[in-house]
């Protein structure tokens, strides 16, 4: 395989109603689309994919390495998304490196000051949330995924952090906006709607420095749930009641 400059990286991510999907060489990024899929994934990703390499001129065989969003997000979306790059890894022998979209949202807002507050609307009146600083660049949790109602996820944050300001981020941010405005610490700030849904590019940086998932551990790779689907959940899917510790 090439050296890590040269690696070459297909990302995507499926966990939202906006994907995405990215192809990147080293630390260029040659290509990158956001579609709008609602719940079409499955009718909207390939096509993606298959402008994203033909634009970067690289066919599927010199991909080096496979980096997918795990989840938390849409129950559907995310099954389609871990068994498209699964597909992808067995046919070209390559590994997979699975990261939560909580820190991929978060790694997009690199060197702040303040904790970052990430929440993706869970529906039901919850939120998957996550407490990052990312005051180095890159995303450390100092509370991993869980589910909450939006107050509640803030409190939490809250304990943790001291009662610092936050920066806020994601799709529960946008939904219950005017709820967090009264609750989260006087001086907290909401990243806005631009920061709403992972980029597959910043899942492509992250995922040079995640682990990656070889071989026949691919067979183990499912998606990261917080809490069970309003559906009947997979028996093989990986559940986390309540995230965290």
């Amino acid at each position: 395989m090439n050296g890590e400059r040269h690696t070459t990286t297909l990302a995507l991510d499926t966990s939202h109603r906006k994907g995405s999907v990215a192809v990147v060489s080293g630390t260029e990024l040659l290509c990158e689309i956001m579609f709008d899929a609602g719940d079409t994934h499955s009718a909207t990703l390939m096509p993606a994919v298959d402008t994203c390499l033909r634009t970067a001129k690289l066919p599927l065989r010199l991909i080096d390495r496979f980096a997918v969003v795990s989840g938390p997000g849409s129950f559907t979306g995310l099954r389609i998304g871990l068994a498209t790059v699964k597909a992808f890894a067995a046919v070209c022998h390559r590994p997979v490196v699975p990261v939560t979209s909580l820190e991929v949202l978060a790694a997009a807002l690199p060197f702040t000051a303040h904790p970052v507050l990430v929440m993706i609307d869970a529906r039901r009146g919850e939120v998957y949330a996550g407490l990052y600083v990312t005051h180095d660049g890159m995303p450390i949790p100092l509370v991993p995924p869980f589910s909450a109602g939006p107050v509640s996820a803030v409190e939490r944050a809250i304990a943790v952090s001291d009662g610092v300001p936050l920066l806020l981020c994601g799709t529960g941010t946008e939904r219950y906006g005017e709820i967090l405005s009264s609750a989260v610490p006087r001086g907290s700030r909401f990243a806005g709607p631009r920061w709403s849904f992972p980029s597959a590019s910043q899942l492509a940086a992250l995922s040079g420095v995640k682990p990656a998932v070889c071989g026949e551990d691919l067979h183990a790779l499912e998606p990261l749930y917080i809490r069970p689907p309003d559906a009947r959940l997979p028996s093989a899917a990986k559940l986390e009641a309540g995230g965290g510790p």
